[in-house]
């Protein structure tokens, strides 16, 4: 999804980027990126943004819905995880690194600077154990 692609779906739903990052949980800043080309639109925000416009836009019991997701107490909320990467320009090896879910950034073990999807490559997920 292209900015420009993402300012008409807003425009179809009546949403701003601030409404819309309320709706789907991340940061305001994030979704003004995303609508001025800072900052690529993930592939799992496209999917979503793209079934609520096939859905015929935000309704009143969808946003009551999310609300009583997000306001589910039963489950821990998830900020961050660990995922296996590869960083693009120079490293051959695969590291596991912290991914911050909130302000979507990774941390590799070492270094002090935060990644971007765009600089790694993106492998499995690691699932903490059950229990």
């Amino acid at each position: 999804m292209t900015p420009e692609d993402f300012r008409d779906a807003l425009e179809r739903l009546g949403q701003t980027p601030a409404s819309l990052a309320k709706l789907i949980g991340v940061d305001v800043r994030t979704a003004r990126r995303w609508s001025t080309g800072q900052k690529a639109i993930p592939d799992s925000v496209a999917a979503q943004i793209g079934a609520l416009v096939e859905a015929g836009g935000v309704t009143p019991e969808l946003v009551a819905e999310i609300e009583a997701t997000r306001n589910d107490t039963s489950a821990e909320p998830q900020i961050a995880r660990f995922v296996w990467v590869q960083r693009k320009d120079e490293d051959p090896y695969w590291t596991v690194a912290e991914h911050d879910l909130i302000a979507d950034v990774f941390y590799l073990p070492g270094r002090l600077e935060r990644f971007t999807a765009d600089e790694l490559v993106l492998g499995a997920v690691i699932a903490p154990p059950a229990g």
